[in-house]
């Protein structure tokens, strides 16, 4: 196994030299002085960036190529060149000297690979291929570096601080102190810095790593937004969010993948059928935070676009239990953009309205004052109420000639896609066979579907359903779109 033993190098003071002098040098020059070594650099041309560092001090230019002694008293060198046998004279003068090289892209003039890095302060994170794939572990440095942002750094200083106060009053072995950087790290610590509460993060390590254990840490409840149903739409901070979590709590239309492995409760509901009433699954967060876990809310779509999300953080504010609203693409805005069709276009819909098709007996859609009031209508969970709804809109002036679309497992493999005109939908659904969990979206940006449409990327015509539209509405259509 190649470079297979992964280590971390003091460069303070210790004197690197990079061979070559192009941009692949400068990023290898940057790295160096970010770690404190004192950097020598021999080769020509030189970019405009090295030949500022040098006029600003900050290391030492030797405008020439490689030659051999450039390498005495190194630590550390890399050879950013281009030439193999370039790269082989460096290597064998680095081994006569007992010096470690890197030579970019070249593993087999190399004593070590340099990762992928992500730094935050005295917070580092390597990811490293031996040298066999840097731009994979460049494409995951780019994801951790979304998901670890800066107050790792002051995380990791603060936690410096503490040990070096609490260790004086150290008690036990081994295992015990262990058993009591787990409880303190048990805390949100990442979530108090990021919120500015460096003190109150700090009082809470020293409380757990001098023994103080008897009160568990405060709980706290995050309601995430799972996204439309494709698991590559969650959130960076949803994805943390479940990183941390004791427990997850979700709903049915959540991605499988999403909770894998992971402790979790189901709450899902389905029309008809709430298993879990809304108040025990308010209850159940409560209790959940109280006894100390760090629980996740997992909702399909966006928690606040009719998930009951709002209500859950009443109640959880209501009882005192601190929590977080992390927002998600919703199903209304990114199932139709899998299906080519934006909710607005400056050609044909500059307003749209999102609404529910399952309504409360409390709070109904007026249909008919809807149906001409917006360009885009976009109606969740309005499958089994279709019919009334077409009706309505309808019998409010909508013409029966407006494009209009269902779509099924938005977003997923499994979606399929029926348009029509809006007099001829529910023939059209139901001669598919359409089913729940869909989407209707009823405007003029329909049209775009058929130039536009995507996903999914290997098969663009696979889901795609024939619609039966009177010739009158094909022969607009055909107009429409010259």
């Amino acid at each position: 196994m190649a470079f297979g033993y992964p280590v971390s190098l003091e460069l303070e003071g210790r004197r690197c030299v990079v061979i070559g002098g192009g941009d692949v040098a400068e990023d290898k020059i940057a790295a160096l002085l970010d770690a404190g070594g004192t950097v020598t650099v021999v080769g020509a041309p030189v970019t405009e960036g090295i030949r500022r560092l040098a006029a600003e001090a900050r290391l030492q230019l030797v405008e020439r190529p490689y030659a051999d002694g450039d390498l005495e008293g190194a630590f550390l060198a890399i050879a950013a060149t281009e030439a193999t046998c370039v790269n082989a004279e460096i290597f064998a003068e680095a081994e006569r000297r007992g010096v470690l090289l890197n030579a970019v892209d070249d593993v087999d003039h190399c004593h070590f690979s340099v990762p992928a890095v992500v730094r935050r302060g005295e917070f580092v994170l390597a990811v490293s291929t031996g040298g066999k794939a840097p731009a994979l572990a460049k494409r995951l440095r780019m994801g951790l570096a979304d998901q670890f942002g800066p107050e790792y750094g002051t995380l990791v200083n603060l936690l410096g601080e503490a040990r070096a106060e609490a260790i004086a009053d150290r008690e036990g072995d081994f295992a015990s102190w262990a058993r009591r950087w787990q409880d303190a790290l048990d805390h949100d610590l990442a979530g108090l810095v990021r919120q500015g509460r460096v003190h109150e993060a700090k009082r809470l390590v020293l409380h757990a790593l001098r023994g103080a254990t008897s009160t568990p840490p405060p709980g706290r409840v995050w309601i995430v937004g799972a996204g439309p149903g494709d698991p590559g739409l969650l959130t960076v901070r949803g994805r943390a969010a479940l990183l941390a979590a004791d427990v997850v709590v979700y709903d049915r239309l959540v991605p499988a993948e999403l909770i894998d492995g992971m402790e979790a409760v189901y709450v899902g509901k389905r029309a008809g059928d709430h298993a879990v009433p809304q108040a025990d699954i308010n209850k159940l967060l409560v209790d959940l935070a109280r006894n100390g876990k760090r629980v996740v809310r997992l909702k399909g779509g966006d928690p606040f676009v009719f998930g009951r999300g709002s209500e859950e953080a009443e109640a959880l504010a209501a009882e005192g239990v601190e929590f977080e609203v992390v927002p998600a693409p919703s199903s209304a805005i990114a199932a139709l953009a899998y299906a080519g069709i934006p909710v607005t276009d400056r050609r044909f819909a500059s307003s749209v309205a999102v609404v529910t098709g399952h309504c409360s007996p409390e709070k109904t859609v007026d249909w008919r004052a809807l149906a001409t009031a917006v360009d885009t209508i976009v109606v969740l969970m309005g499958l089994a109420n279709l019919t009334h709804i077409v009706d309505e809109l309808l019998a409010g002036g909508r013409p029966p000639n407006t494009p209009a679309a269902v779509i099924q497992d938005g977003t997923l493999p499994t979606q399929r896609v029926v348009d029509a005109d809006l007099g001829h939908l529910r023939d059209a659904v139901a001669t598919a066979g359409i089913g729940s969990p869909a989407i209707v979206v009823i405007g003029d940006v329909v049209r775009l579907r058929e130039r536009i449409g995507w996903f999914p990327l290997d098969r663009p015509e696979a889901g795609r359903q024939a619609a039966p539209v009177s010739a009158a509405t094909a022969a607009t259509r055909r107009s429409t779109s010259s």
